[in-house]
């Protein structure tokens, strides 16, 4: 049987001499036979559990993920939360996640020269779970009538949710702020901005304008 912690602890070892490697060289490691054997390992260890650094890649994103959904779940305070207080939770605690972890980011964005972009391959797992969580976050704001439910629209928003972590972890990146107080604030900004434009407002006032006036239309040839 499968020991399924066992092999993720595997998998955040070889992730944080993976990290260590690429800051202590500035680059990736050029074969996963020299990695291990730097680390007194064999290449079969490795592909026990990822198949290429590609994949150790994608998992240090999905790992900060689990690892800041985990810690919320935990947290009787953010069961009791509405939808847009538990996105603004999952942004505060998720920056603090990536802050451990700063000097490398750093250093992908450099390597960039764009900072993180949403097509990087290392991030499309994340984005997928990412997505799954912010589907939930409008279900539940939908439910509490903070989210307008708008047909063939509603199902977009988690997408929208997407691109605004993107444009927080580079905004994160960019930060020289004390405590990072300039990301606290994007975070607070952009989420109540988000749940305007997911709420109900000017373009709902409009689409029920646009109903009546077709309606009256319609009654006044008949």
């Amino acid at each position: 049987m499968v020991d399924i912690g066992h092999l993720r602890m595997e998998k955040v070892t070889i992730l944080e001499k993976y990290i260590q490697f690429q800051l202590e060289h500035g680059k990736q490691p050029e074969s996963v036979y020299l990695f291990m054997k730097q680390l007194k390992k064999k290449d079969a260890d490795f592909f026990a559990v990822f198949s290429s650094f590609e994949a150790v890649d994608a998992f240090f994103w999905e790992h900060l993920f689990h690892n800041t959904q985990a810690k919320l779940e935990a947290d009787k305070q953010y069961q009791q939360f509405g939808s847009s207080e538990k996105l603004s939770a999952f942004y505060f605690l998720w920056t603090q996640e990536l802050l451990a972890h700063r000097s490398y980011l750093l250093m992908l964005a450099k390597h960039s020269g764009k900072g993180i972009m949403p097509t990087e391959k290392y991030l499309q797992h994340f984005r997928h779970l990412f997505l799954d969580y912010a589907a939930g976050i409008v279900a539940s704001g939908i439910e509490e009538k903070q989210i307008a439910d708008r047909k063939f629209i509603s199902d977009q928003f988690r997408h929208g949710l997407w691109a605004q972590t993107v444009f927080l972890l580079n905004f994160w990146i960019k930060d020289t702020s004390n405590d990072f107080e300039d990301t606290d604030a994007a975070i607070e900004k952009t989420v109540r901005l988000i749940y305007k434009l997911m709420g109900e407002n000017i373009f709902d006032e409009m689409l029920d304008l646009g109903k009546f006036i077709f309606q009256r239309s319609k009654k006044s040839f008949s």
